[in-house]
């Protein structure tokens, strides 16, 4: 009983021996795969592979003889017994270079049985740089260009897969409203619901009734001192336009501030979020003057509020030079053909979830409009950026390799416009595939990059839609798709499309 008591002891010890060599039975194979089509591609026979390997298992031969002692020396010293697994246990990991192959990319074959579909696709579309010479830099997860903040580690550590309602809108709808700044603290502090009724102070035990002091009808709770209260009520009613009394007076305190505080209704030329913002916070000073005995007399205070909320308005739009209405022309935007011995390169790509299932498309068009070659990507699963530099690397290959000496790169993504102009960050997620636009950039050629609006890039945004519909990878597009001919023909003849632009 004592020895099977002492083996179960020792079990880990032989759990990982055994996966140990399970990994190396496995993966042993693999390493040989690949250097063979590294060092002798196309050959069944490769003395240099067989050689290297045998190099390969000496070295870790000699690793394990000289640290397999000391690592059992210094668990003997520190009685760790588990010391000893770690040399086994690291070999148990392959390296990410042992599952990609230069010319096909990753063997998802041998990925995809151990990890989610989900991680499949976002691996699809990253790839190992082996043409760049770049190392491997850290990049912090939590944001979109690699720099680490308080922000997003913030936003990372209370991230929660369980749906619950976007507060991000609601708060941004709060800051926005055009009212002096203590009011939209005062609105912040009503959504938190720490504003002081009696209701609140009674929890806190600061006084003994949670009744309304001012009409001694119902609870004093936020909702009731704001809006409820008949001292309240009789303003609203005044105030509120008489379409959206119903749903003005039926929603809770959260629905009726998210509601109330949204752009684009205008009352008596004052956006109507001004006027409720500003009726808000002096009801709250009305009510309070109330408790405490501190009214100043106002004969009108319907009035009084409007007047204050276009006094307050006005003063915004001097503040920021607003005093005029934004111009807005619209114009018609469309496909223009590129210069006299130029080539016109349309890329862009497709996220539908940003990150989400993405794709990309592109099209190179001669001086006359002619299709000169396309393509189609069905990515994987990536952000928007990502997809649009992918759409924009396999246009240039695409160029390239239809030896186009002039090229005109057009693109409706700024973002993606200003990376290939000005660079990016080493630490910059994106920094990867940004390197190697910029090393097709750097070839001896012409390559004039512009940004255009999605309506001048209406047959590449078509193509990208149409790379969902494809099998995941490259799809090289000799004619154009029966998908896409009506695009490709609006843009053939010059057809435009409008479009309000803010002059």
């Amino acid at each position: 009983m004592e020895e099977v008591t002492t083996l179960h002891g020792i079990g880990h010890l032989f759990m990982t021996i055994f996966l140990y060599c399970f990994s190396a039975f496995i993966v042993a194979p693999t390493i040989t795969d690949v250097s063979m089509a590294a060092l002798c591609p196309g050959k069944d026979e490769c003395s240099l592979a067989i050689y290297l390997s045998g190099f390969q298992q000496a070295i870790t031969g000699v690793g394990s003889l000289m640290m397999m002692p000391l690592v059992g020396s210094l668990s003997d010293k520190y009685g760790r017994k588990s010391l000893l697994t770690l040399p086994m246990t690291l070999n148990i990991l392959p390296l990410a270079r042992d599952l990609w192959c230069p010319e096909t990319g990753w063997r998802l074959e041998l990925i995809s049985p151990y990890v989610s579909v989900n991680t499949t696709l976002e691996l699809k579309a990253v790839v190992l740089d082996c043409v760049t010479g770049a190392r491997d830099r850290v990049a912090w997860k939590g944001s979109a260009d690699g720099q680490f903040s308080v922000a997003s580690a913030y936003t990372l550590l209370t991230h929660s897969e369980t749906p619950r309602p976007d507060m991000n809108i609601f708060f941004r709808r709060v800051w926005s409203v055009k009212v002096p700044e203590r009011v939209r603290v005062f609105i912040w502090l009503v959504s938190h619901q720490v504003i002081m009724t009696n209701v609140e102070r009674k929890r806190r035990h600061l006084c003994d009734s949670d009744v309304c002091v001012v009409c001694k009808g119902d609870f004093e709770t936020i909702i009731h001192a704001l809006r409820d209260c008949p001292a309240a009520l009789g303003i609203w009613n005044r105030i509120v336009p008489p379409r959206m009394r119903s749903d003005f007076f039926s929603r809770t305190l959260m629905g009726w501030l998210y509601e109330t505080l949204k752009d684009g209704l205008v009352v008596d030329g004052v956006p109507w979020a001004t006027t409720f913002a500003m009726g808000l916070w002096w009801n709250w000073k009305w009510r309070c003057g109330n408790v405490f005995g501190e009214n100043r007399r106002c004969p009108d205070r319907v009035r009084f509020v409007k007047e204050l909320a276009k006094e307050v308005w006005r003063a915004h739009e001097q503040s920021t030079g607003q005093g005029r209405a934004r111009i807005h022309e619209e114009r018609q935007i469309g496909w223009v053909p590129p210069r006299e011995g130029w080539f016109k390169l349309n890329t862009d790509g497709a996220s539908r979830g940003n990150p989400g299932p993405a794709t990309a498309g592109g099209v190179l068009r001669d001086r006359d409009g002619r299709w000169c070659g396309g393509f189609a990507l069905n990515i994987g699963r990536c952000s928007a950026p990502l997809a649009e530099l992918w759409g924009v690397y396999y246009g240039l290959l695409l160029a390239w390799e239809k030896k186009c000496s002039r090229v005109e790169l057009e693109v409706d993504s700024e973002l993606v416009v200003g990376f290939l102009r000005t660079g990016i960050s080493e630490s910059h997620p994106l920094s990867f595939l940004v390197r190697l636009c910029h090393g097709f950039l750097a070839k001896d050629w012409l390559v004039q990059i512009s940004h255009v609006y999605r309506e001048a890039n209406y047959l590449a945004d078509g193509l990208a839609n149409y790379a969902f519909s494809l099998a995941a990878g490259f799809h090289f597009l000799e004619s154009v798709p029966l998908d896409v001919v009506s695009m490709f023909e609006a843009d053939e003849i010059g057809s435009t499309r409008p479009r309000n632009i803010r002059m």
